[in-house]
């Protein structure tokens, strides 16, 4: 879809709210397009909140955010923004299925998913022989139940017809990065600038990389250590074998394990492999078993027992959980 050059236009932008959210993805939505207003003097963007049920949605448990429109009723837009923190634990519904094609039929409208708002585009149809971005959580059960999409773990993607970013930070990204190719590089520079954001990140920067303790560059070694940790989850290496790889004795690997990292290489390998393993229990519907024995743990009892040491509750029990919780926390008001 070309972007709108004449400078006086309003644009139009729906933000529609498809299952739980934050404020903070909301905001990082909606303050930037309201910043950029401010500088120029003028609406430029017009913001409409859109749900599947009026006049409030309910978010992070106890926010009622005031809705314009149902997906019933939306009006033209240049932008639809779909938001979503999680997975739905049920079908998406046919009405909002709909809603969605109806918009993708005209060309006119930009549909872009958030966070994990592109799998309501994904199990509407609508990105078939198309990448698509997603929250790193919700990548493994996805990646299960549409097995032809391409997903990456890139923070952004502007340029496909279905654009789609990943976390809250990189929402913030993707707006100025949309501001910069709507308006002009200047303004994006100066809400930067208003966010207190040292850079503007490129869309094809990673969604996950380590958090360093003490600051600076990861050693590129260690960083190829880590690249085989996340490759190898379901047959993990021994430390020996990663330092060979990654041509380091076994000591000098630990010594910047734990100088980067704060951590010994298999106490983080374990860590590593019992989060992944936290997600798919959360957004998948493989067995526990087969979760455990993908995770690297040789048997049910091993991944229990590992499971509960770290997360204080067994993998039976972080099931139930989320089997227990709502899909969505809609209440009218």
């Amino acid at each position: 879809m070309p972007y709108i050059t004449d400078p006086e236009a309003t644009i139009h932008v729906g933000i529609y709210i498809a299952s739980s959210c934050s404020m903070l993805s909301l905001g990082a939505i909606h303050s930037p397009l309201e910043q950029a207003n401010l500088l120029l003097g003028y609406e430029r963007y017009k913001i409409f909140y859109i749900a599947d049920v009026m006049p409030c949605f309910t978010i992070s448990g106890r926010i009622s955010v005031a809705i314009d429109y149902s997906i019933d009723d939306t009006p033209e837009l240049d932008f639809l923004f779909i938001v979503s923190e999680q997975l739905p634990n049920e079908k998406i519904t046919l009405r909002s299925r709909k809603f969605l094609q109806r918009l993708a039929a005209h060309s006119s409208t930009r549909l872009i998913g958030v966070q994990l708002g592109g799998y309501w585009l994904a199990a509407s149809g609508l990105v078939q022989d198309q990448g698509l971005i997603l929250h790193w959580q919700g990548v493994p059960a996805s990646a299960e139940q549409f097995p032809e999409l391409a997903l990456s773990d890139r923070i952004l993607d502007l340029e496909s017809t279905r654009a789609s970013c990943a976390g809250q930070a990189s929402i913030l990204d993707f707006m100025l990065h949309l501001i910069e190719k709507q308006d002009d590089e200047e303004l994006a520079a100066q809400i930067a600038e208003w966010l207190c954001l040292a850079r503007i990140r490129q869309a094809d920067e990673p969604q996950r990389q380590p958090v360093l303790q003490q600051g600076g560059e990861l050693q590129p070694r260690l960083q190829q250590a880590l690249q085989l940790m996340a490759e190898h989850t379901e047959e993990p290496l021994a430390t020996e074998d990663i330092a060979r790889r990654v041509n380091l004795s076994r000591r000098h690997l630990e010594r910047l394990f734990k100088r980067d990292l704060g951590n010994m290489p298999a106490r983080y390998y374990l860590e590593l492999r019992l989060k992944r393993a936290q997600q798919l229990l959360l957004s998948s519907n493989k067995s526990i078993i087969q979760i455990g024995l993908g995770c690297g743990f040789s048997s049910g009892p091993h991944f229990s027992s590992a499971y509960k040491s770290f997360f204080n509750l067994t993998p039976r029990d972080e099931r139930n959980r989320k089997l227990k919780a709502p899909c969505q926390a809609n209440e009218l008001g």
